[in-house]
């Protein structure tokens, strides 16, 4: 029985205010054919299936055309939602959906819900002892909104899903005990690098989740992350599919397929990652206007940043570039001395990124003279947490 590991799709993104509708399709043809060459029975989407929480009809036409074309192959689709998502809404309908092949974990009460496959393939009926996989999708938790309900040991992302990984292992062990386990969730998890297109879902360390806590699991399906990486031999990021930032662009995209065998309880799963091809070139070109100009005729399909290392500024770059490259999007100035991608002090590109809770800080120095105490800080967690399960992330925010 095959698994293919996805995530963080962001239907809707845009790229520095570019269009990624047609890349997003071609990844889902893309997909598609993949499903078909590798004989996929479930396609794992580990959370933000959508970029904003209300999407866009764009969007929303690229979500139904992706799994219209999976269902079409006979794979199942198993997701469940992100901090990028709304759970209400990518949930919607989730009941009618099952039925067709399409399972969303969207809320708590998801979290004890498998999706029992058989190694031959086939949907397996929660009674049914014979074993199988069981599938299990943990929707994004926001700890300041859940932990009380769940009665986690703290306000903390690891706690929830510390907390919602004892539900699975109970529901596991009194119903299908010799099942292989999967887990899809969306979160941080201590030992993997982020990227700069990620929206943050931490405050201090209460963000970070021990890896240990998916150690029950046969295969732990991890989103949140837009870099493919593998924390432990069972537990790994698929990454994105495509870019959403020039920083991403210098690390290959992937899928992992994810290979259980009848074997039961004995021996690993056979885990392959599959490269996600380039749709669409993004590239950072780094010289003087003259010798960045000069390659135009390379990337003529490219998505564009220039850092210029001219030693004067030079007027009417920005036209020059325009003119010189269709998928121009930025320019910066840099000192030749500088790494590449440090902007030089007065570029338009140059901001010192400060995160909510230190600039709270500082407001709260300037107004009473010293740090927030405690419980002042929680507070404002809470109510950055509230502020943020209510709305959709900006455009271009991370």
């Amino acid at each position: 029985m095959r698994i293919l590991h996805t995530s963080d799709w962001h239907l809707g993104r845009r790229l520095h205010g570019v269009d990624l509708t047609d890349e997003h399709r071609a990844f889902l043809d893309w997909l598609h054919a993949l499903v078909d060459e590798r004989d996929i029975d479930v396609i794992a989407i580990a959370g933000d299936v959508y970029d904003r929480a209300i999407p866009h009809p764009d969007a929303l036409g690229l979500w139904e055309h992706g799994i219209a074309g999976l269902l079409d192959r006979g794979a199942r689709v198993v997701a469940s939602s992100g901090n990028h998502d709304s759970f209400v809404r990518l949930g919607l309908n989730r009941h009618h959906l099952e039925r067709a092949g399409v399972h969303l974990r969207t809320h708590l009460s998801d979290i004890r819900r498998p999706v029992r496959i058989g190694f031959d393939g086939a949907l397996l009926p929660n009674a049914d002892p014979t074993p199988g996989v069981s599938i299990h999708g943990i929707p994004y938790l926001e700890p300041s909104l859940v932990w009380e309900r769940m009665d986690a040991a703290r306000r903390t992302h690891a706690a929830v899903l510390s907390t919602a990984m004892e539900r699975i292992r109970a529901r596991r062990d009194s119903h299908s005990p010799d099942d292989r386990l999967v887990v899809l969730a969306h979160a941080f998890v201590a030992g993997s690098t982020s990227s700069e297109s990620e929206r943050d879902v931490s405050l201090g360390d209460v963000g970070v989740t021990p890896a240990s806590v998916f150690d029950d699991a046969d295969y732990a399906a991890l989103g949140h992350l837009h870099r493919p990486q593998e924390i432990s031999d069972h537990v790994r990021y698929s990454g994105s599919p495509l870019p959403f930032s020039f920083g991403e662009a210098r690390f290959s995209k992937e899928v992992v397929e994810v290979e259980f065998s009848d074997s039961g309880a004995i021996g690993k799963p056979l885990i392959t990652s599959h490269p996600v091809p380039e749709f669409r070139p993004v590239r950072t070109l780094r010289g003087t206007l003259h010798d960045v100009v000069s390659q135009s005729a390379d990337h003529e399909e490219a998505l564009i940043a220039a850092e210029l290392t001219d030693p004067q500024r030079i007027p009417g770059a920005v036209d020059r570039l325009r003119a010189a490259f269709p998928g121009f999007i930025r320019m910066s100035w840099t000192r030749l001395d500088e790494p590449t991608g440090t902007s030089a002090a007065g570029s338009a590109s140059t901001a010192v990124v400060r995160t909510d809770e230190e600039v709270f800080a500082d407001f709260h120095r300037a107004q009473r003279g010293g740090p927030p105490p405690p419980q002042i800080r929680r507070r404002f967690a809470d109510a950055l947490a509230r502020v943020h399960a209510a709305a959709g992330p900006a455009e271009g925010s991370v």
